[in-house]
């Protein structure tokens, strides 16, 4: 087994996910969005970071063509790295790939339809069809949907740490739990907090230069990133504001969480994150961090059917790994190697 990840200005390796592995992981430099503000996706700077790091995503193909070339693969999992799509364009190769991205679900005629964003979603369109090339398809969703296997396109419940389903969830803490994937929203919080001193904030954030742990007062404390602290808080959470990242959405909806989704300014993929979870009553979408919205009582029937549709997450998986390699899925339960390439 080889596992390859990929890295850029925005987004480094979380520790849970190189610990997750027997191996080492091989980092690359990968293609991502450029931020303005600390708040907003900057289209002209991701543009101009795609073209100042061309060199760098040559030796990433080096990388991956390396690690193929030394383990002989049966199959390749595909994580939503941009440039192992690539890498099947500009190589010939017969390996099976596996692309799996909660962003395909933008291909499946079930998923929401939103008129905001056009530009966008063509670009989304396109970079996914890239990523995928010559690769089968598994859409994680938050909800079932049909497969399309003339299209080897399969949808999967979403697949989560299994430090998640170790915590007993409640709501004993009595805390709002914020996650900013951008700093830049932290003064909204701050805001919100000087409105309402009395509820305790607990809120994780990007900031480079701050420390693990500021408390700012009795009741308002700003947590460097860290996965597993702040899982821990979420299972205790009054309730969850966070900027509608898939993961995020998806770990409070198992734990039956109130959630406040509020997509980065102009990130299409948390727009449609939010939206879809709004649909499905998994939780409410919002432009502004308006907490006083997580005070509502929690909706129990989302989260049983949700809950319900994540349990049969490694069985669809595995039906979605077999169908794609066929007698070489198999085989690799015994040792024959797999290349897990990520971002």
């Amino acid at each position: 087994m080889a596992v390859v990840a990929g890295t850029n200005q925005t987004r480094n390796l979380p520790a849970f996910f190189e610990q997750a592995f027997s191996v080492p992981v091989r980092p690359i430099m990968s293609p991502g969005f450029s931020l303005k503000g600390h708040r907003s996706i900057s289209m002209f700077g991701t543009f101009a970071n795609l073209l100042k790091n061309l060199t760098a995503y040559k030796k990433s193909l080096a990388t991956i063509r390396k690690a193929i070339e030394e383990t002989q693969p049966d199959l390749i999992v595909n994580f939503l790295e941009p440039l192992m799509g690539v890498y099947n364009l500009l190589n010939a190769h017969k390996i099976p790939v596996l692309v799996v991205g909660h962003q395909y679900m933008l291909e499946h005629p079930n998923f929401v339809k939103e008129k905001v964003f056009k530009t966008q979603q063509m670009g989304m369109k396109f970079y996914i069809a890239v990523t995928g090339a010559k690769s089968s398809r598994m859409a994680l969703s938050f909800y079932n949907a049909p497969d399309m296997p003339q299209r080897k396109f399969f949808v999967s419940p979403p697949i989560l740490r299994k430090q998640l389903f170790e915590l007993q969830p409640d709501f004993s803490g009595g805390h709002l739990l914020i996650y900013l994937l951008n700093h830049g929203y932290a003064a909204e919080i701050v805001q919100w907090h000087k409105e309402n001193p009395t509820i305790p904030i607990h809120c994780f954030y990007d900031k480079p230069d701050a420390p693990a742990e500021e408390k700012i007062d009795a009741t308002l404390t700003f947590h460097k990133i860290h996965g597993e602290k702040f899982l821990r808080m979420m299972a205790t959470a009054r309730g969850v504001a966070c900027t509608a990242g898939f993961e995020s959405v998806s770990e409070g909806a198992y734990l039956g969480k109130p959630l406040l989704l509020i997509p980065v300014e102009n990130h299409l993929e948390q727009y449609l994150n939010a939206c879809d979870a709004e649909r499905t009553g998994l939780g409410m979408h919002d432009s502004k961090f308006h907490l006083s919205r997580l005070l509502e009582k929690p909706k129990g029937e989302a989260t049983a059917k949700f809950r319900e549709w994540v349990n049969q997450a490694e069985a669809i998986a595995m039906r979605a790994v077999e169908m794609t390699a066929g007698a070489q899925a198999r085989a690799s339960e015994a040792g024959t190697p797999v290349l897990t390439v990520a971002r």
